[in-house]
């Protein structure tokens, strides 16, 4: 199955990321990056990204 591509402003977007890595406690896999498990389960699974990633030609198609 398809999911729509969604991209949302980037300071909602870090805000989205902040809220869902805050709570997050990796202190017995010190490894693991929170950040990037988010970033990526977002991109990944929910196809969730921020705007800024958009090339300059897909910003004005959008606009």
């Amino acid at each position: 199955m398809q999911i729509a591509e969604h991209y949302l402003p980037d300071e909602i977007y870090e805000e989205l990321v902040t809220a869902l890595t805050s709570k997050m406690d990796f202190q017995d896999y010190p490894a693991v990056c929170p950040r990037s498990e988010v970033v990526t389960a977002l991109g990944e699974i929910g196809n969730i990204w921020p705007a800024s990633i958009l090339d300059d030609v897909e910003v004005a198609a959008a606009a």
